[in-house]
C-alpha cells in the first residue's frame, strides 16, 4: 500500500513490469489508459474508466487515480432539492422486487416547481481502519427531477439506464472495514446538498 502513494502510477507499473510496451501489446487494456486491465485492481482503479476519479487525469498520468478533490463550486441559489434518503448498503431494487448489491444511492427530492437537472456529484469514502481516502467527481448527465417530485440516483455497473458506474476495484469493495462517505450533490445554479453516510463491517456485498 506504500508503494502506491508514494510512486505515480506509472512508476509503480513500471516496478511490477507491467507498464511495458510488450504487456501494453498482449494485455487487454478496455479503457485504453495505458493500464492493463489486469492491473487496475492494483491500483485501485476501474478498468471501464480511463479517468477512475473524474479528476480529468488519465489514470496513467494520476499519481492517485482513485482519488480527486472536491471542484464543485459550492455557492448558488438556495437549492430547490433535498437529499431525502442516502444508502450504502442493504439496497432494494423496487422495479424487480428484490435485493440489490450494495452501491451508492441517493433519493432526491424537488420542492420547486419546475424540472431539475444538470446535476453533478462528488463523494468521498474513508476506511475506518487504515484511514484511506477515495474521492470521486463526476456529472450525471440525464438525471432529472420532475417538479415537485422525486427521483432516485444509483452509483453501481452503471448498465441500466438512469445509473451511473462506480469504481468497482476501490475501497468499497476491497475494504471490510466500516466506512463513511461523504457526498456533495449539486444542481447548476444551486448551492450543494450534502449528506455523511456510514456503512458498517463489511465490502459492498452482492444480493442475496
Amino acid at each position: 500500500m506504500t508503494l502506491k502513494r508514494t510512486l505515480t502510477t506509472a512508476a509503480l507499473l513500471a516496478m511490477l513490469g507491467l507498464g511495458t510496451s510488450a504487456h501494453a501489446q498482449t494485455d487487454p487494456d478496455s479503457d485504453g489508459d495505458g493500464i492493463p486491465d489486469a492491473s487496475e485492481p492494483l491500483l485501485g482503479a476501474d478498468p471501464a474508466n480511463a479517468d477512475t476519479d473524474g479528476d480529468g487525469l488519465n489514470d496513467l498520468a494520476d499519481p492517485k487515480p482513485a482519488f480527486a478533490a472536491n471542484h464543485l463550486e459550492m455557492t448558488g441559489a438556495p437549492a430547490s432539492f433535498a437529499i431525502k434518503d442516502a444508502l450504502v448498503e442493504n439496497n432494494y431494487d423496487f422495479a424487480a422486487k428484490k435485493d440489490a448489491t450494495d452501491h451508492l444511492e441517493l433519493l432526491v427530492a424537488n420542492t420547486g416547481p419546475a424540472d431539475l437537472s444538470g446535476f453533478s456529484i462528488y463523494y468521498a469514502i474513508t476506511d475506518a481502519d487504515s484511514g484511506a481516502v477515495e474521492g470521486y467527481s463526476l456529472p450525471l448527465p440525464g438525471f432529472t427531477v420532475p417538479a415537485g417530485g422525486e427521483a432516485r440516483i444509483h452509483l453501481d455497473d452503471g448498465s441500466v439506464a438512469g445509473h451511473f458506474r462506480a469504481n468497482p476495484n476501490g475501497i468499497y469493495t476491497s475494504s471490510q472495514a466500516a466506512k463513511t462517505f461523504d457526498v456533495v450533490l449539486k444542481a447548476d445554479g444551486m448551492a450543494p446538498v450534502s449528506v455523511q453516510i456510514a456503512k458498517d463491517k463489511g465490502g459492498a456485498e452482492a444480493a442475496d
